[in-house]
């Protein structure tokens, strides 16, 4: 049985991708909130080249020392995925996309089943939206 699935999609301005979130992802995954299943990384640069840039490529130590222990084994990002991501990034510019199993979900959706539980519906509120319902 699997957590949720989702995808996140995080920009970097002048394609400045220093890794440093890293250390927040790994303290989830280490922690076994999270885990990792696919990752990459799409440069746009300034003559509008779009590229799914390989851990390797990055020559950031942080980075690949990061996809060293917690690459995942999966590979669900495709070329259609890296396009879609590239659409909503800027020239010169970078995005981290993340797809990650909710591994905190997994006894919640086993109780639920247990209990004969229909998911009736889902969705995500971030929390500037949440702020607005105050």
């Amino acid at each position: 049985m699997r957590g949720p699935i989702d995808y996140i999609v995080v920009g970097f301005e002048g394609n400045n991708f220093d890794g440093s979130i890293l250390s927040a992802l790994t303290d989830a995954i280490d922690k076994g909130i999270i885990r990792l299943v696919d990752f990459a990384i799409v440069m746009r640069d300034e003559e509008d080249n779009v590229t799914k840039v390989s851990v390797a490529d990055t020559g950031n130590e942080l980075v690949m020392g990061f996809a060293e222990q917690y690459m995942p084994q999966e590979k669900l990002i495709n070329d259609d995925d890296v396009e879609e991501v590239a659409d909503l990034i800027e020239k010169n510019c970078a995005a981290g996309l993340l797809v990650i199993e909710q591994l905190w979900a997994k006894p919640l959706k086993e109780a639920l089943i247990n209990a004969n539980g229909v998911l009736l519906a889902e969705g995500r509120i971030h929390p500037e939206a949440a702020e607005e319902i105050n």
